[in-house]
């Protein structure tokens, strides 16, 4: 049986910063210097899919999540940047004036 997308739970491992210039929606913003200080808030139950900006981080927080007995982990691959090539819909901060 595979899970469904909606079943999914993407962890945003950017900073704060980077999160603020655009992420997926429904994401959890957790960057990878803080994931194991919020690692009890992370279901084991269901499929996680790691992403930053490029890849390198997102590989990092995968690797973690999975000696820390996390079973489904996966990353973007290349990233926020590959799913925007992707055309896929990120959601962005308004700004306002």
């Amino acid at each position: 049986m595979s899970a469904s997308p909606q079943h999914l739970l993407a962890i945003d491992v950017r900073a704060p910063r980077e999160r603020d210039q655009k992420f997926i929606a429904g994401s959890l913003g957790i960057p990878l210097n803080h994931l194991t200080e919020h690692i009890e808030q992370l279901p084991k139950d269901r499929p996680l899919l790691v992403y930053c900006a490029g890849g390198y981080r997102s590989s990092i927080a995968a690797s973690l999540l999975q000696s820390l007995g996390f079973r489904c982990v996966s990353e973007i691959a290349g990233g926020i940047a590959g799913w925007e090539a992707a055309k896929l819909p990120l959601q962005t901060v308004q700004a306002f004036s």
